[in-house]
This record gives structure tokens, sequence and C-alpha cells, in this order.
């Protein structure tokens, strides 16, 4: 299915690969149907992010990252969340966050430092293709020396 999306253009959609929220987004209630993208260069860097595109609206798309580019890894008990992902198998379970430009802190936009918001990633289960943001979470950061 081709779908045309204002921030990546024209872009071709396997319906098999299409993610379901299994609870909307706080305010954007109508957006239940995304896609992932990212970049196929070939650096690593240049895997680690992904655009979640909003099916439902063109206008809505989303950066995402692997939380251990930030050095961080969750430990999340999903047994609440089980049911609503779907998930069988714990190693289905992927941990993403969203990342942002923090536009009102910069002098201009393209100076804007990057963040991530911590205390709501997304977990989304590989097999079932569903997925779920988890908010409020209470995020401790334990520091460890290796080596």
């Amino acid at each position: 299915m081709l779908f045309h999306s204002q921030l990546l253009g024209q872009v071709d959609i396997d319906e098999h690969s299409v993610l379901t929220l299994a609870a909307p987004l706080a305010g954007l209630e109508d957006c239940t149907r995304f896609k992932l993208f990212h970049d196929e260069g070939t650096d690593d860097t240049s895997r680690h992010v992904y655009w979640m595109q909003s099916l439902d609206n063109p206008a809505v798309t989303f950066s995402l990252t692997d939380p251990a580019c930030f050095g961080i890894r969750y430990e999340l008990d999903l047994e609440n969340e089980r049911d609503a992902l779907q998930l069988e198998r714990a190693e289905d379970a992927v941990v993403l966050v969203m990342v942002y430009k923090d536009v009102q802190q910069a002098t201009h936009p393209a100076l804007a430092p990057l963040k991530a918001n911590l205390s709501a990633p997304l977990v989304i289960n590989t097999a079932s293709r569903r997925a779920l943001q988890l908010p409020g979470l209470i995020v401790d950061v334990c520091m460890r020396r290796v080596g």
C-alpha cells in the first residue's frame, strides 16, 4: 500500500509490518496504526534512529531510538501489559524511547539539544506487532563502574 507522509514523502507500506497500539498515545486517540522506518545507511549510527509514522494521520511522525544509545537499560515488569501486547515470550519485547529536539532551549532550531522521553518508553512486541507506551515511569539512574 502506498502512503504519503508529510515528513517521509511517498512510502510503500507492507500491511503485515504495521504496528497497532494497544492504547492510543495521549492526545492522539485517532492514531492507532503506525509503521516503523529506519535509515538503511551503511554505518551503524544511521540504524539507531527510527521514525514511527502514523498511518491514520500523515502529519504525525515520531523519532525513536534504542535507549542503550544513551546507556539506559530498562528492567520492566510487563505482567499487567502481557494481554494488551499479546506477549508470550519476553525476548519478543523491544523497548524504544521517543527523542525530540528541545527547540525552546536553543537560539536556533538546528542547534537545539536532543532529548529522550525516558519516563514513557514504547514497548513493541515484534511477534504480534502490538505496541504500548508505558507513561509515568519513575526513572532511577544507577551508575556503575565497569572494569
